[in-house]
């Protein structure tokens, strides 16, 4: 499970929404494993809108991976910034093992 620290801004984070966070950004470390850290914030896009945007980064082994998402949906919101970040983490570790079987050869 990648360390995360949680960050708000003007936003009240129930304990649902941050274990959440926890299992869906914390668990990006199955696609790659020398992720260990990372950095969300959650904050309140009020006006006509009303959304909520995750704002995340993770890093480890030399990688570091943003991105983020807005819905008026908290959860949602997570999962597309989730969803995001592992096609990134899934692309560059291809890439790695790419240039790790071609180095073998």
């Amino acid at each position: 499970m990648i360390k995360l620290e949680l960050d708000v801004e003007d936003y009240d984070l129930s304990d649902d929404l941050k274990a959440r966070i926890q299992g869906r950004i914390g668990g990006l470390d199955e696609f790659m494993d020398t992720l260990d850290g990372g950095h969300v914030t959650v904050a309140w896009e009020g006006g006509s809108n009303e959304e909520t945007r995750v704002s995340a980064q993770v890093w480890g082994g030399g990688d570091k991976f943003e991105a983020s998402d807005v819905d008026w949906k908290p959860v949602t919101a997570v999962d597309k910034t989730r969803s995001k970040l592992e096609s990134q983490i899934k692309k560059a570790h291809g890439k790695a093992l790419s240039e790790r079987d071609r180095r073998r050869r």
